[in-house]
């Protein structure tokens, strides 16, 4: 029977590959945006589309799902304090606002699916990381914390919730990516930093599966890496790229010259961590995509 799936954040980049596996699964659904009369021109096909500001307005709607994208972009700009406040204020205030929506349902959702990200572990190194690791010291550490701790609270209301925490996601139209991928096609790419900080993953298809095997799967609970079983050294992972791409990658950019340019959010880049999906494997989900050579193949090939 086909499902209406709650969406925050549908225009964005993971939304829009959410919202064509919605409608080839033959499920329908409903973004809510902060600009619901440029997303009514993009999402043709959409069920519904809600302004944040008028979600209330959904309270009597029968919602099988709901998915929480929603936040600022932390690549946006660079991270002054009140870039860093709006980062927060984002994600806090519309997983708020969900929680407080499904508090005034009558009849609730199955399953309320959150993100959160990697950065929650900070700069831990070659070390292997577990969802009950403790959050790092760090603003990106207490933001995902504090973001995920807003989700679970929709647990004390009876909605199954859970949180993904995720990896660099591989994707073809990935802002991101791109970027990564410039200085490589310019032929001056290169290890960024040392390029021994480890980067844990994900190609697009796998994540948005895992969505999917959410939603489907009534025992799946709690809080999961949304990492590939492999992750890499920033440094291979650039090389791998750039060899599909007959380019070289031999020209490292200095640590220095990184937080000079970016500031604050160059620990994004520099820090690295090795988030492993363990918990996720043993619930049952099989990744496509394992190793960072054969998504970059899929996904620049």
């Amino acid at each position: 029977m086909a499902k209406t799936i709650l969406i925050t954040g549908a225009t964005g980049m993971i939304g829009g590959h959410l919202i064509r596996e919605i409608a080839a699964r033959g499920d329908k659904y409903i973004a809510v945006t902060t600009n619901p009369e440029a997303a009514q021109k993009k999402l043709k096909d959409a069920y519904r589309v809600v302004g944040i500001n008028d979600m209330l307005s959904l309270r009597n709607e029968k919602i099988d799902a709901m998915i929480n994208l929603a936040g600022a972009n932390l690549g946006s700009k660079r991270w002054t304090e009140s870039a860093k406040k709006e980062f927060y204020d984002s994600r806090m205030n519309v997983t708020n606002s969900l929680v407080k929506l499904i508090a005034e349902m009558e009849i609730k959702p199955e399953v309320l699916i959150s993100t959160s990200g990697v950065d929650y572990y900070g700069n831990t190194g070659s070390k292997d990381m577990y969802e009950d690791a403790p959050p790092a010291d760090s603003y990106l550490g207490r933001l995902t914390n504090d973001w995920e701790q807003a989700a679970l609270k929709a647990e004390t209301i009876g909605v199954r919730t859970v949180i993904f925490r995720t990896g660099f996601v591989m994707a073809a139209d990935s802002e991101a990516v791109k970027k990564l991928l410039m200085p490589v096609k310019l032929f001056v790419g290169g290890p960024l930093g040392s390029g021994k900080q480890y980067m844990s993953w994900i190609h697009i298809n796998d994540l948005i599966a895992l969505y999917m095997f959410a939603i489907d799967n009534g025992n799946l609970q709690g809080i999961y890496n949304a990492s590939a079983p492999n992750p890499q050294t920033n440094a291979l992972f650039t090389k791998h790229a750039a060899k599909l791409l007959k380019r070289p990658a031999f020209m490292p950019v200095p640590s220095f010259v990184i937080k000079a340019v970016l500031g604050e959010m160059s620990t994004v880049v520099l820090d690295g961590r090795r988030a492993m999906p363990k918990k996720i494997l043993d619930a049952g989900f099989k990744f496509r995509f394992e190793n960072d050579t054969d998504a970059w193949k899929d996904i620049l090939v």
